[in-house]
Parts: structure tokens; C-alpha cells; sequence
């Protein structure tokens, strides 16, 4: 059988301001939008998730062999952009794109996701991660390795998706306490990718991301934590309790656990996070 290039591409869109209308921010100007996006609080508190979750678990990745597209508003002001960019740049995966504000963000995301796909691959594996989220160490490797599973069912659909359903839910309280909450969650967005040929004409955002079944089969796989997800104030989408279950964890094994298979230190991520909202 012949050996199937497989591309791993994913996107993280950091405080992007889109048309105004999109998400939450319907009846705003965009200069509106941007004076709330880039809050110096807010962006405080965006920076501390990528340095402290996000970004230790890129770094983690027992395969490097993928890239991250990073979007980012072309007006994201220092020391922000600074700031960020210092983050990222011991991590070649992690590609910053700054596009031009106020666009259709369906449209700006699609298209920034086609342009970064190797034309070359036979198959493109898309994922997203918000800018809060954490995946597996092993998680890019099981995308490689699960595709020759599900080459058949590909084969046949021309598109297919995994759904790695377990994991833990982080509660980070303005007063510094953290709740932690090992959950199953039905095609949240983190750990979720999906199979597409690189001439595809769309992009895993014009899926929505709960309704994925309804376009392609979609592999539902539990065998262990995958995806860190983050809830807190600044959240854009409310973490919903429906389609959420718990499975049985010992959490006094965490701190273990997030170091060895996400790379993050829980420890100094609970100091840190104490220390920022110390004033508040």
C-alpha cells in the first residue's frame, strides 16, 4: 500500500477582531471591537494561557512534524505583540499571521487554513485550539497513526473525522481558585480533527464543530485525556454543561499527569495564576 503523506495543520485564532456582527459582538463598531479585544486586562489574561497551558503542550508534541497557524489582527498593539511574539519563538510549529481586521471571519479563517496546506500531501488533518486549550503530548502522533485506520472510511467519503472525547475541564476563578473536572464531551473543539484532501474548498470552520457527524464520519475515541480545556470570565463561548459527562479520575494524579502527557507544570500554572489576579 502506498505510504500516505499526511500534513497536520492547526489554528489558533488569538483576540482576532472579525466583522463586526460575529460571535457576541453584534451592534459594534470594529473600533469598539478592538478597544474590548485589546483590553489590557483581557490580553493579560490571554497571554497567561498561551505561556502557562497552550503553548507547553505545542512544545510537548512527540511529533513535530506539523504547524500551527496563529491568527492574529494586524493591529494588535506592543507590548502585546511583543509580548506574544516572544512566546512562540522557540517553537518553529507556531506560524503568527497577522491579516487585516474587520473581515468575515468564516471567510478570513477558511482562507488562511487553505493557504497554509501543503499541496503536495495526499491528506490534510485540521484541527483548531483556542487560545486556552491544551492537547496530549501524543496528540499529532495518534493523528498520524489513526489515519491508517481510517483510510478505508476516507477512502470512501473523501473527508472523515476523529473526536478524542476525553479530558479535563479547568474552572479558573477571578479569585485565584482552580477547579479541575475530568470530563467526556461530545466534539468540543479541542483534540477534534479532521481528514480533508488539500484541494478541499473548505476548512474545518465550515463545519460547525457540533454538528460534524451530520457531514462526515467521525470516530469517537476515549482510550485517555486528550484536551485540556480552559473555562474562565473571558471565555467567548460559554462552557455548557450539555453533552458532558465525568469519567472516574483520581485527581490527586493530575499534577503527574499534566506534566507527563501535556507538559504543563499544574503547580507553577496555579502559582502564576494566583499571582495575577493577587489585586483583584
Amino acid at each position: 500500500m502506498k505510504r500516505v503523506k499526511l500534513q497536520v495543520l492547526g489554528l489558533c485564532r488569538w483576540s482576532y477582531p472579525s466583522q463586526v456582527g460575529a460571535f457576541n459582538n453584534k451592534g459594534q463598531s470594529l473600533e469598539a471591537l478592538r478597544a474590548e479585544l485589546y483590553n489590557a486586562r483581557r490580553l493579560e489574561g490571554r497571554l497567561f494561557f498561551m505561556e502557562h497551558l497552550v503553548l507547553p503542550s505545542i512544545r510537548a508534541q512527540s511529533d513535530v512534524d506539523f504547524k500551527l497557524v496563529l491568527m492574529i489582527g494586524d493591529e494588535l498593539p506592543d507590548p502585546w505583540r511583543s509580548k506574544l511574539l516572544r512566546l512562540i519563538k522557540d517553537i518553529p510549529q507556531v506560524k503568527p499571521v497577522f491579516l487585516p481586521e474587520g473581515q468575515n471571519h468564516m471567510e478570513a479563517c477558511r482562507n488562511l487554513m487553505i493557504s497554509e496546506r501543503d499541496q503536495s500531501a495526499d491528506v490534510v488533518a485540521e484541527f483548531r485550539l483556542d487560545d486556552d486549550d491544551a492537547v496530549a503530548s501524543d496528540f499529532v502522533a495518534r493523528l498520524r497513526d489513526l489515519f491508517g485506520a481510517l483510510r478505508p472510511i476516507y477512502k470512501e467519503h473523501k473527508r472523515v473525522a476523529v473526536d478524542f472525547c476525553r479530558g479535563f475541564l479547568m474552572r479558573c476563578e477571578n479569585s485565584g481558585e482552580i477547579n479541575y473536572e475530568p470530563v467526556e464531551a461530545r466534539l468540543w473543539t479541542p483534540a477534534l480533527a479532521l481528514y480533508v484532501p488539500p484541494s478541499h474548498k473548505r476548512s474545518l470552520i465550515n463545519y460547525p464543530h457540533m454538528r460534524t457527524w451530520r457531514a462526515m464520519p467521525v470516530l469517537s475515541h476515549n482510550k485517555k485525556p486528550m484536551f485540556v480545556r480552559g473555562a474562565h470570565e473571558g471565555n467567548d463561548s460559554e462552557i455548557k454543561r450539555r453533552n458532558v459527562e465525568t469519567f472516574r479520575f483520581n485527581l490527586e494524579n493530575l499534577p503527574d499527569v499534566m506534566q507527563e502527557d501535556f507538559g504543563v507544570d499544574l503547580q507553577g500554572f496555579e502559582t502564576a495564576w494566583r499571582a495575577l489576579h493577587a489585586n483583584s
